[in-house]
């Protein structure tokens, strides 16, 4: 609860409280992966200035929109990145094979990407810092995972319940599935009887379709890292329910999806 307070809080509060407050979000779960990754310890210098490459990126990508400072401001990124990347392979200190790039580098695509692309959410047409539809879409999200959770403890834990992919994730059920559509589809038709967006009920169904089908893929894409890295929580950060990266696997996946349609529906 107090995740979603902080979360929809610091979005209506002020754009800068949101680049700050996403930001921050950034590194802990950058941090988580590195961690599930490679342990404690080994690569630090690596891993703080790729860490701290993308938060930058993430901020510069926020203001250049906020300001309408123009994409052209945010090559300076490149360099950065050179010299992370090139820090890598003459780090004489520490083993540094292929794997060890590909996992420092995969966050860029894993948690930077959708990070960027659901900053495109905040916008209006006009460039004007519109949070309204980001609390919309992630209201969906949440009643995805809350539609999941209640429906599939209550009827799919039952012996004999037909499991979505035990090999990953052994409590999820097909059950939980129904009652994610179920959840979702009744927030888009509460969220349109609003009046306070312009789109159809055909599009926020659609939108809710969305999340339901890359909330739940990108949940599963976080059980497949941690039955990578042998561990059953991201983290600890999240007392009892793990670290940032279980509470926002999902949202990785589902937000910047319905973004995309969004935008290709010209709708931002």
């Amino acid at each position: 609860m107090l995740l979603v307070v902080a979360v929809v809080g610091g979005v209506l509060l002020h754009p800068l409280v949101y680049a700050a407050l996403f930001g921050f979000a950034l590194a802990l779960m950058m941090n988580e992966f590195y961690r599930m990754a490679f342990g404690r310890g080994t690569h630090t210098v690596v891993r703080v200035m790729m860490i701290s490459l993308c938060v930058v990126f993430f901020l510069a990508c926020v203001i250049t929109k906020l300001y309408g400072l123009g994409t052209r401001s945010l090559l300076g990124a490149f360099p950065l990145l050179a010299v992370v990347l090139f820090s890598v392979l003459f780090d004489r200190a520490e083993r540094i094979d292929r794997l060890t790039v590909q996992d420092l580098c995969f966050p860029l695509v894993y948690l930077l990407l959708p990070m960027v692309i659901t900053n495109l959410l905040f916008f209006d047409k006009s460039g004007s810092y519109s949070p309204a539809l980001f609390i919309a879409v992630i209201s969906l999200v949440w009643m995805n995972d809350v539609g999941g959770y209640v429906l599939g403890m209550a009827f799919g834990q039952r012996a004999g319940s037909h499991k979505l992919a035990p090999e990953l994730s052994p409590k999820k059920s097909w059950v939980g599935v129904v009652g994610s559509v179920l959840f979702t589809a009744a927030t888009a038709v509460v969220i349109y009887l609003t009046g306070l967006f312009v789109l159809s009920l055909a599009q926020w169904l659609a939108a809710a379709l969305i999340v339901v089908v890359f909330g739940i893929s990108g949940d599963l894409f976080e059980s497949l890292i941690k039955r990578h890295y042998s561990l059953k929580d991201s983290g600890t950060i999240v007392l009892g329910h793990g670290g940032m990266l279980d509470r926002f696997d999902g949202a990785l996946f589902a937000i910047p999806a319905v973004t995309v349609f969004f935008v290709l529906s010209g709708i931002i």
